[in-house]
């Protein structure tokens, strides 16, 4: 997904005072693991340009997912202080199978890496929030989206009618993500 996707969330975060805010874009076709393997190395130059020591990601749809198995299986829990996931398939989802790349089998209910990210370890220092949808075509249910086995997830937020990409671009979930990012 094109970090333009993110455009509408990132100027209203801004204009609340919250940044720097730093996009990444990766190969949407590729490997969740790939996808998650820079992630350090990107962190430590964000915390160095705004002088603190941990950063707080917000993903999108496998966004939420790569930046998921950063913190639970590759050494992002604490450099992420605050894990903000908006209509992340975090138990797979069946459209995946109509997709196209590694996602394709990676996504699926069942596969894999969701059998490896749900024996993960919780993380001990993330906070994670959870924003998912009903109205979501693509992560369209409980089942699909829910971290209800990982107990770090203090705050789930259910919307009842926002699409997959219309949660990106709702002043309504921009609220959320501003108020869940100025809570310390």
């Amino acid at each position: 997904m094109s970090e333009t996707c993110y455009w509408p969330l990132a100027r209203r975060l801004a204009g609340a005072g919250l940044g720097p805010i730093v996009g990444y874009e990766y190969w949407t076709l590729g490997k969740v693991v790939e996808a998650a393997g820079g992630r350090s190395e990107l962190a430590a130059r964000a915390m160095q340009e705004a002088g603190t020591d941990a950063v707080d990601v917000i993903g999108h749809s496998m966004g939420g997912v790569v930046a998921r198995y950063w913190i639970s299986l590759a050494g992002g829990d604490g450099v992420v202080r605050r894990l903000i996931t908006i209509g992340s398939p975090h138990a797979g989802t069946e459209i995946s199978a109509i997709g196209l790349g590694r996602p394709q089998k990676e996504l699926q209910v069942g596969s894999v890496l969701m059998q490896r990210l749900a024996a993960a370890p919780a993380p001990s220092r993330t906070a994670i929030t959870v924003i998912w949808s009903r109205g979501d075509a693509l992560v369209p249910g409980r089942r699909h989206a829910r971290l209800s086995h990982d107990p770090t997830v203090s705050d789930e937020v259910v919307f009842d009618d926002l699409g997959h990409m219309s949660l990106l671009s709702s002043d309504r979930v921009a609220d959320l993500v501003i108020d869940r990012l100025r809570r310390r």
